[in-house]
């Protein structure tokens, strides 16, 4: 369900959700995160397990204490979801029967609907933004019921990276000896097992599913967000014996993968990577692996496939300027087909084979 408020309403709301969380105060705990040397983030946990539910998704970008931060989130732990946005936010509108989620909207300067809240009730969470204060309300704060709702977060982050010259993708991140390559594609395609099963094998990691971008003149660059993993139980199986150091963490919102904190290959991750290739794989079971370039046109439906799926995660669909400067960002990068077959480290000395072909040019 999406509500549509006045500016005057929406900014009553927001006034409400702030002195519902500042009744909490003070706060039980503070994590940093510092974003690719481009943003500083305070988490303020109201909760006791706020501080280390942050730590075990967001460890690859935490770091110490700093004054000055670009934004704040604040971590609580809400209780009675469902009735939040009567109890709370003083909306008196009832839901429709069925409805997994609430969207709370306002008109901009520009007069578009632009979305600056969501409730969602399968997955327990409440996220909102607004400037440089972020909200998120978990109903439950073991990692599995966080998981529910996806990355933690993860919608936040995204706006929290809207500028200019920064953006997050829904990709993977690796590469070798300096030259990285981005592996894009929607969940079952293979994205994440090539990057785990590539760092596995001596690859340099940025990182899986999450992608921080930067454009720095005529380069692209590429940081970690996310210190998990997602893995199916099959390829889980297939790595167990090199896995061994990765701590389960809970099953995804699906029960269809497994997630994993992967501190342990911290000394593997880099941040700033330069980025020189993009992947699109695809699962051939019948064919060998092999690197294809892609023709213009398919370039074009990549790209496009790329920013689709990294908005409809965020919610941001039709966001032009958004759309604009990702496909600035990615149009000067060569585009490639990955052919992937079912020997996983198969694939990776293709893998291999291809970007040692990318620094010799």
């Amino acid at each position: 369900m999406i509500a549509s408020l006045t500016p005057a309403r929406a900014a009553k709301c927001l006034t409400l959700l702030k002195e519902h969380v500042e009744e909490m105060s003070p706060a039980l705990s503070e994590t940093f995160l510092d974003l690719g040397g481009v943003k500083k983030v305070r988490v303020e946990g109201y909760h006791p397990a706020a501080g280390k539910a942050s730590l075990r998704q967001l460890g690859f970008c935490a770091t110490g204490p700093s004054v000055a931060c670009d934004a704040t989130i604040r971590f609580w732990m809400v209780e009675h979801i469902k009735n939040f946005h009567k109890s709370v936010l003083g909306l008196d509108f009832d839901l429709e029967e069925g409805d997994n989620y609430l969207l709370l909207a306002r008109r901009n300067e520009e007069g578009k609907l632009e979305i600056f809240a969501e409730i969602e009730y399968l997955g327990g969470a409440i996220k909102v933004w607004d400037g440089d204060e972020y909200y998120f309300g978990a109903e439950r704060m073991d990692q599995e019921s966080l998981l529910r709702s996806g990355h933690l977060f993860v919608k936040c982050l995204y706006r929290i990276l809207e500028t200019p010259s920064t953006a997050m993708a829904h990709s993977a991140c690796i590469g070798l000896d300096g030259t990285g390559v981005l592996i894009c594609a929607r969940g079952g395609k293979g994205k994440s097992t090539l990057a785990v099963s590539s760092m596995l094998r001596g690859f340099e990691y940025v990182s899986d599913d999450y992608t921080m971008l930067e454009k720095d003149g005529d380069n692209l660059l590429a940081s970690p967000i996310y210190s998990i993993i997602t893995l199916s139980p099959t390829i889980y199986n297939l790595l167990y014996d090199e896995l061994t150091p990765a701590r389960f963490v809970a099953d995804n919102a699906k029960k269809d993968k497994y997630v994993f904190d992967i501190s342990a290959w911290k000394d593997s991750v880099r941040t700033r990577y330069p980025v020189k290739a993009c992947l699109f794989p695809e699962i051939r079971p019948d064919l060998d692996p092999g690197v294809f370039p892609c023709s213009l046109i398919e370039k074009g439906r990549a790209i496009t496939n790329l920013v689709h799926s990294t908005q409809m995660q965020m919610i941001d669909q039709g966001n032009s300027l958004n759309s604009k400067k990702m496909i600035g960002m990615l149009q000067g990068l060569d585009f490639y087909r990955i052919q992937l077959c079912p020997d996983i480290f198969k694939n990776v000395e293709t893998l291999r084979d291809f970007i040692k072909k990318l620094n010799t040019n």
